[in-house]
């Protein structure tokens, strides 16, 4: 099937990125068509570009999110300005053209799985065409995904191991299912891939300690233990020895998987008070309607974890 791009905009030529000087950066709009469907991403370039190529995180959206709300709300965009990496905003799909969005894991969620919408070579079709438009560091691509958009980075790090430098999971689970006999869990792959995860202990969407979704939206779906998932896929990927670290007075505690290989690494930062929220989120309504007391932000610590991580 025929597939087109189209970058909405007028600033391509490569001499832009040696030149752009704004504070905030620059958005463009990248189309795809992919099975008959037109996708959409945003594309954040920062405001100084001074290296031939730059890293490049993919930031995945939560269940009836968009790449807009997640560009302005979860933290990413001001730290790739500052640090001087590319972030870019994929959208789900929906019955309507850019709100109510999902991602299909194989297990949930809402429209992108009711139409097995193909989601997994989407995005590698869309990693391969920015790379051939933007100075993007092949060696150093990172993926992140929160709650169903967390589902499909698991889905990309199964399918994809040898592409991404690092990933990271925002209050999200690898397995889930109708009930607890019948449980669908994403292979972890046999490549390691550095990986950081953030869970609520109070999170009611996707239970820390397992069990049925409180969301309506989950459509009643069981999901096992968050712990256990993790663990299962740290030593999947050769992270077999656990170290464990109290943070902020108990608030945070953070367990750090580890292996003979470098990048066999899991941090896992569990927020005993935390929900179905980022972790230090500032802005959008899910950041007001969170009452975790803990100072944690996600968005730091991630790209703290991912930014020295590269492939060979």
């Amino acid at each position: 099937m025929l597939k087109t791009m189209v970058v909405i905009g007028t600033l391509l030529a490569m001499g832009f990125y040696f030149i752009s000087g704004t504070k905030k950066g620059i958005d463009e709009i990248v189309t795809i068509e992919h099975d008959g469907r037109i996708r959409q991403s945003i594309v954040h370039l920062p405001p100084m570009i001074q290296d031939d190529k730059l890293p490049v995180v993919l930031v995945f959206h939560g269940l009836f999110g968009n790449s807009n709300y997640t560009k302005n709300t979860y933290g990413m965009t001001e730290v790739g300005d500052r640090e001087g990496f590319i972030t870019v905003y994929p959208e789900g799909t929906g019955t309507l053209n850019s709100v109510l969005l999902s991602w299909n894991s194989g297990f949930c969620c809402g429209y992108a799985m009711e139409n097995d919408v193909d989601d997994v070579s989407y995005i590698a079709e869309l990693l391969g065409r920015l790379e051939s438009v933007y100075p993007i560091d092949e060696k150093r691509v990172y993926l992140i995904g929160l709650s169903n958009g967390g589902m499909l980075v698991y889905r990309l790090m199964s399918s994809y191991p040898d592409l991404f430098a690092a990933c990271a999971i925002v209050s999200s689970s690898p397995a889930g299912g109708a009930s607890e006999d019948n449980v669908v869990m994403i292979e972890p792959p046999d490549t390691a891939i550095p990986l950081i995860v953030f869970h609520g202990m109070e999170d009611p969407i996707i239970p820390f300690d397992g069990g049925f979704s409180s969301s309506s939206e989950a459509n009643g779906i069981y999901f096992p233990s968050i712990e256990e998932s993790v663990k299962l896929w740290a030593e999947k990927m050769g992270a077999v020895n656990m170290s464990e670290k109290s943070l902020e007075n108990g608030l945070v505690l953070l367990r750090e998987y580890t292996g003979e290989d470098e990048r066999s690494l899991v941090h896992f930062y569990a927020i005993t008070d935390g929900d179905h929220t980022w972790p230090g989120r500032e802005k959008g309504i899910d950041a007001l309607s969170s009452s975790s007391q803990a100072n944690i932000k996600a968005s730091e610590l991630i790209w703290e974890f991912m930014k020295d991580k590269h492939l060979d």
